[in-house]
């Protein structure tokens, strides 16, 4: 049976999604760092699904996204999945940064999909998708180089 094609803001969502979630150190810093075990790349792949159905829920529902709620979600699957407890407040920004795709999306506005995309590609193309793990490594290879002289 063949699967039906996704409308094209829902899959510019999953795509924005997708990027917003490249872009944050603390859960690329799991996956790299296997904090969630042998699959954490699949629990990280399933967190976009996890988000997307979040947004799926509210549509149905009629209700509007609130970032503190994405955020509560956010914070229990890096809990649940990664054994992190965050307190940097990365996640709430993370959860804006997801809320304003989907009203973006909604309208057929894909701006911001399209230059997370161009983002992440000049990224990988810099030197992987691991580019912040390794900025934040050289950052603090300085630091230590600085302390040592």
């Amino acid at each position: 049976m063949a699967q039906q094609a996704l409308h094209p803001n829902k899959e510019a969502f999953i795509e924005g999604v997708d990027h917003i979630l490249a872009k944050w150190t603390a859960l690329e810093l799991a996956v790299k760092n296997g904090w969630g075990g042998r699959n954490s790349q699949t629990k990280r792949d399933d967190m976009v699904d996890e988000i997307v159905q979040h947004f799926d829920d509210l549509v149905k529902k009629k209700q509007k996204p609130e970032p503190s709620d994405l955020e509560d979600l956010l914070l229990d699957i890096m809990s649940e999945d990664f054994n992190i407890t965050l307190e940097d407040n990365s996640a709430i920004e993370v959860a804006r940064n997801i809320c304003n795709i989907f009203a973006e999306c909604l309208t057929g506005n894909f701006a911001t999909v399209d230059k997370l995309h161009d983002e992440r590609d000049a990224r990988e193309a810099q030197g992987g998708a691991g580019s912040a793990v390794q900025q934040s490594h050289a950052a603090g290879g300085a630091a230590a180089e600085e302390e040592d002289s």
